[in-house]
């Protein structure tokens, strides 16, 4: 599928042009700022609509040239599908000609056409020679099969041909993920009478309504999405690779600024390191460990260190896996590319692609490092998803583990299609909703749920089996109760547990097992307490006759309430039905109010038991204390 929304950013040195033929392709003047027209050049990045003639509409970033706004370009070219390159043919290759170039293959932009302006100014031969430059400048890169024309701005010469490349490489660009998780870092901020925050930016994916909620970074605030336009219409919905401008309402909005994100809640997360694959330019100096860098993602830059893990030098055309440490966070996504400036002089010297947003301080001794951030920059879609969600320890829905995962929507939906197709993950239904968990995770659960029943079984044999609460607690603390009671509904389906209506958890074949002796003691002790019903002795006085050990009496004290034949009211334990029957009684005699010693003539019991009796029925609203008398409520 073609994307129909797409974002054409122009590079080149400063004076070659760009400005003019932006005017030329779309007839609108991207120099707006007055400093920008009393210089004669552009300051920072303009934005206008290009429309073809085969109905496509391109949005067209005009970025500055001048070596002291390459902080600016960098911000224009975040987010862009395709390259307008642009080299004079009266001066041809110059210093930001290379340094334009090489941002644009650090960022992986490989599409897009060459336009070499101010064609009228010279003669053919030179025009070839120039032409020929350019050829030889663009082979090692990834532009390196772009088409070039010669143009000129002035005369018209090759302006409709140019818009005609342009087409046809548009229909070579796919679909940005429209239906993602959004994202979107924000190039400029207004504050307009009437209207309130404004920003702009290239959406990288996803899509934004009126009324969303998005979150700002690294603030973590959210804000209200109130207004959209892209290219200046008002619009209801704001698509991935449309240049957009949102007006926003909320906590904070009144300080949002240039270089901070706009995305779906939770989706980003903000790091001061980064496990990254780092390629050093050939023109670039060596670098050294530690190396102090400026850093440049979207359209944020911080400075930062280059922290090599195998070598104390990187070597100028080397590439090699390290850290980025952040003096500031930033907040990108596994894949995402990363422009590299020396800290002075400032100009471009590598690129690098993100590993892992949540890296860990690696100990350079340790003969793990290197295999652990190797195995990351292997790491395929499908692995890393298994990765994560073996990791989490949770069941998640698709967007969680998107979100997790830190990888579009659409590529996460397809990939676990394929991940269920191959065995390597589980789907479960809770309410309706879908959850997934890997199946290296349910081994590693199944294997901690027959071990911890073993051992309970063992620990506990007059037991029935472990309360399912306490099963949670101990191996699956991080789901929600509906999905562990799903996820064990699902196992007992499996054989792998046996479940009682009353919440506990047994292995599949277990059967509990009273001994003649234990069944003569605990009968002796349900008899006991049956004797004296409302009176009953305390717990360590009815076991004294049968001399029993500590973890023996807790056993029997378990079967005893766990088979109903005692209960607890009040901390202390009486008969099983002592709490129903103690009503009933008190009702029959006295139907509407009593006082303590009523109740207490009625049990045949000592105050001390009566006060806990009527405590019970208090607390469960069947009785109401007022003065020295008690009603019945219900």
């Amino acid at each position: 599928m073609k994307q129909t929304h797409i974002i054409v950013g122009t590079a080149g040195h400063v004076d070659h042009g760009k400005t003019h033929l932006t005017i030329a392709l779309t007839g609108i003047d991207t120099d707006r700022l007055p400093e920008e027209k009393r210089r004669g050049l552009t300051i920072v990045p303009g934005f206008v609509p290009l429309d073809l003639k085969s109905g496509r509409r391109l949005g067209l970033i005009d970025v500055p040239g001048h070596e002291q706004f390459v902080k600016n370009m960098l911000a224009g070219v975040a987010g862009i599908d395709m390259a307008l390159f642009v080299v004079a043919a009266d001066e041809g290759v110059m210093p930001q000609t290379i340094e334009h170039l090489n941002i644009l293959d650090l960022l992986g932009i490989h599409k897009g056409v060459v336009a070499i302006t101010k064609s009228d100014l010279v003669d053919d031969e030179w025009l070839a020679m120039i032409t020929e430059d350019v050829k030889k400048l663009l082979a090692p890169t990834a532009l390196k099969d772009a088409p070039i024309i010669a143009v000129s701005a002035q005369t018209g010469f090759h302006i409709e041909e140019l818009k005609e490349l342009l087409d046809q490489v548009a229909t070579t660009i796919q679909e940005r993920p429209s239906s993602g998780l959004c994202r979107l870092p924000i190039d400029r901020v207004f504050h307009k009478q009437g209207f309130g925050s404004i920003i702009t930016g290239t959406l990288w994916a996803g899509h934004i309504s009126t009324g969303e909620m998005l979150e700002l970074l690294p603030a973590g605030v959210e804000l209200r999405v109130r207004g959209i336009q892209v290219h200046g219409q008002e619009v209801n919905e704001a698509w991935a690779g449309q240049r957009t401008a949102l007006n926003l309402t909320g906590e904070s909005v009144e300080s949002l600024k240039p270089g901070e994100w706009l995305a779906e809640p939770g989706l980003l997360k903000e790091t001061n390191r980064i496990d990254v694959e780092l390629t050093l330019l050939k023109s670039a100096p060596n670098i050294a460990r530690h190396g102090r860098v400026r850093i440049f993602h979207g359209t944020t830059e911080v400075l930062g260190r280059v922290r090599l893990l195998d070598r104390e030098v990187l070597l100028s055309g080397a590439t090699c896996l390290c850290q980025l440490e952040l003096e500031e966070p930033l907040v990108p996504l596994r894949g995402d590319r990363i422009i590299l400036r020396s800290y002075s002089p400032v100009v471009t010297i590598a690129g690098a692609t993100v590993l892992d947003v949540d890296a860990p301080h690696y100990k350079l001794s340790s003969p793990d490092t290197m295999k652990t951030i190797q195995d990351k920059a292997n790491l395929d879609m499908g692995q890393g998803i298994v990765s994560y969600m073996t990791t989490s320890g949770k069941l998640s829905t698709v967007k969680e583990i998107a979100q997790g995962a830190q990888l579009a929507l659409p590529e996460v939906t397809k990939a676990l299609r394929e991940l269920e197709a191959m065995d390597c993950l589980q789907k479960l239904s809770v309410d309706g909703v879908e959850y997934y968990y890997s199946l290296e995770e349910a081994d590693t659960w199944q294997q901690q749920i027959m071990s911890t029943l073993t051992a309970y079984h063992k620990t506990y044999p007059l037991r029935r089996g472990v309360p399912a609460a306490e099963l949670r607690q101990k191996i699956f603390k991080k789901l929600p109760v509906k999905q562990f009671n799903a996820l064990m509904e699902h196992y007992e389906q499996q054989g792998v547990v046996k479940l009682s209506a009353d919440g506990m958890v047994a292995e599949p074949n277990f059967v509990l097992t009273v001994s003649p002796e234990q069944q003569k003691n605990l009968t002796y002790l349900a008899e006991l307490y049956k004797q004296h019903f409302f009176a009953p002795p305390q717990w360590e006085e009815a076991i004294e006759p049968l001399h029993l050990k500590a973890a023996d009496a807790q056993e029997y004290l378990s079967w005893l309430v766990d088979n109903k034949h005692l209960q607890k009211i009040g901390g202390l334990f009486f008969a099983y039905g002592a709490g129903a029957e103690s009503q009933q009684l008190l009702r029959s005699k006295y139907p509407k109010e009593f006082t303590i010693a009523e109740a207490r003539d009625v049990w045949k019991t000592s105050r001390k038991y009566a006060l806990v009796l009527l405590d019970e029925l208090d607390g469960q609203g069947i009785t109401k204390r007022e003065g020295d008398k008690r009603i019945f409520m219900k």
